[in-house]
């Protein structure tokens, strides 16, 4: 099979390059990607298993059409450890996507130090053990930022999310302090903060339309249930279905941070000027169309 052509992630690009640039990055590294992140798939499994069945609930709404003393049953099967499982599964999803969020990052950081773009799965894992404790922080303080500043009437959550969405791009691949890597985030922000918020709402966009097919199980045993086919109410289709939205959330989600790590690139290059060196040390390589002269 012939090499694929490494590709370069610092450059002076704009929104449509940064676009253009992402798309070419997600396609020829996302199954490398999945591959990585496949192992995540047993937790999704245990969360999916902790989750009330929902469906059950929707079964016994529809039952209270025809017999209203149906309804005040609803919530009869849900103990206290029916609320804490559930607790736990939520954690295990929140958990599993940051993690898959860290292993992305980390993946982008040893492919822009790489030769020829080829990483191995297993030094991936390596420097994600390295840095998740700290980054689990960083993401803690993240996300009181962004729900403080939610709210606050949600538009200063949004600056929050924005100005520092790129702490943990800073902190895997400049070695930085988390704290440090806040302020690092503000500075590449810093004008371009609407290109910045553009691009991550097109990308959400269209990762949130290609995701859609793994709602459609879920969204049929919901209905299924309001509507009394009882088979969609069970307890194994619930799981199935759980397991196919959780699992294909974590894979298409992972182009997310590859498009927003694409963007990190162009941002540090436009202060740090990165593609200039790049450019002298690739003199003479075989990377150049035209090196007959």
């Amino acid at each position: 099979m012939q090499p694929t052509e490494k590709i370069k992630l610092f450059g002076s690009r704009d929104f449509s390059g940064n676009f253009d640039m992402s798309i070419k990055f997600i396609k020829q590294n996302f199954a490398p990607i999945a591959r990585g992140i496949s192992y995540l798939i047993p937790v999704l499994l245990v969360a999916a298993f902790l989750m009330p069945n929902l469906f059950k609930m929707y079964y016994t709404l529809g039952s209270s059409r025809y017999n209203p003393n149906v309804a005040n049953t609803i919530f009869d099967d849900y103990s206290v450890f029916t609320v804490l499982a559930a607790v736990g599964g939520y954690l295990l999803i929140m958990l599993t996507l940051f993690i898959m969020g860290v292993y992305v990052i980390s993946y982008m950081a040893l492919y822009v130090k790489s030769e020829d773009g080829v990483v191995d799965s297993k030094d991936v894992w390596a420097k994600v053990s390295k840095v998740a404790l700290p980054a689990f922080g960083g993401a803690i303080l993240f996300g009181l930022a962004v729900i403080i500043g939610g709210i606050l009437c949600y538009i200063p959550g949004i600056i929050a999310g924005v100005y520092l969405g790129f702490y943990l791009y800073a902190y895997i691949n400049e070695d930085i302090g988390i704290i440090d890597s806040f302020q690092r985030s503000m500075d590449l922000v810093k004008n371009n903060f609407w290109v910045t918020l553009g691009y991550s709402l097109a990308f959400s966009f269209i990762i949130g339309m290609v995701s859609i097919v793994f709602v459609v199980p879920f969204y049929v045993g919901l209905i299924g249930s309001m509507l009394q086919v009882e088979i969609l109410s069970s307890e194994i289709f619930f799981i199935i279905s759980t397991m196919i939205l959780f699992v294909g959330y974590i894979f298409i989600y992972s182009a997310f941070y590859m498009a927003m790590g694409v963007m990190y690139y162009s941002h540090r290059n436009k202060i740090e000027g990165v593609d200039m060196e790049t450019e002298i040390d690739s003199i003479g390589s075989n990377n150049y169309p035209n090196n007959s002269y």
